[in-house]
């Protein structure tokens, strides 16, 4: 399964580049990144870890998305498969205020949820917006569906056997920082409070410029779930190192 999804993802990041000088209007900006580590001998093992994001801005109006997959075999044998979408419209009703609207969707197969959506809106406000420096803040309601594996539910599943259904309360800060003409620093907090749990996400990146577009990128993910099934930890930690191509 590994080697299937492995060979797509190879070509996207081989033909990127020969797209390069295609007229791509400045308003667009996009990038994809690709890590992959195998071990073979005394361990068997291979990581995949792919994402790919997209950025749309024209006068007050700005909308973000992207898509990541993470892939673990061990032994021949799956251990960990994550794929997660988000995408984001924002639209400008001052100089640094704007109305937003998120939707974010998690497909966990070895989380404590099988299936994971939010819907929210609410309000952005522009604390510091610089050529090199910015920072966003955000707040508002939502709503949250998650679901179980229910076909694969049993004594030894380690996951939450009920669905939720239930309003939150979502709230984001944003920083981006480019330190110099080939560093730049990316920094995020979520958190997502409702009835019946509550979850935090810090995410933090620091990406240096090789070649033209072409970037290494050290990237780690913490999220912390409050409430989670008996033998499952509240923290969930990720680290990755990527390739990065900037179109």
């Amino acid at each position: 399964m590994a080697r299937v999804l492995l060979k797509p993802s190879l070509f996207c990041l081989v033909a990127l580049p020969l797209c390069a000088e295609a007229s791509v209007p400045e308003r667009w900006q996009s990038e994809v990144e690709l890590g992959f580590q195998s071990l073979s001998g005394n361990s068997d093992s291979m990581t995949l870890n792919s994402r790919l994001g997209v950025n749309f801005t024209e006068g007050p109006y700005r909308h973000t998305s992207e898509a990541k997959f993470l892939l673990v075999e061990k032994d021949g044998e799956e251990d960990k498969h994550k794929s997660e979408f988000e995408s984001q419209a924002n639209y400008k009703f001052d100089p640094k205020r704007y109305v937003l609207g998120n939707i974010s969707f998690i497909d966990d197969k070895y989380g404590p949820y099988y299936q994971d959506l939010t819907l929210a809106t609410g309000l952005g406000y522009q604390a510091i917006w610089q050529e090199d420096l910015s920072l966003l803040l955000e707040v508002g309601p939502g709503y949250r569906y998650q679901s179980p594996n229910l076909d694969e539910i049993d004594d030894d599943d380690l996951v939450m056997p009920y669905d939720v259904q239930e309003f939150i309360v979502r709230t984001q800060a944003e920083l981006t920082w480019q330190i110099n003409e080939t560093a730049l620093f990316e920094g995020r907090v979520t958190a997502i409070a409702g009835p019946s749990n509550s979850s935090i996400e810090t995410r933090a990146s620091l990406s240096t410029s090789l070649i033209d577009d072409l970037a290494v990128k050290i990237s780690t993910t913490q999220k912390y779930i409050d409430q989670v099934p008996p033998g499952l930890k509240n923290r969930d930690s990720i680290f990755t190192v990527n390739m990065v191509y900037r179109f």
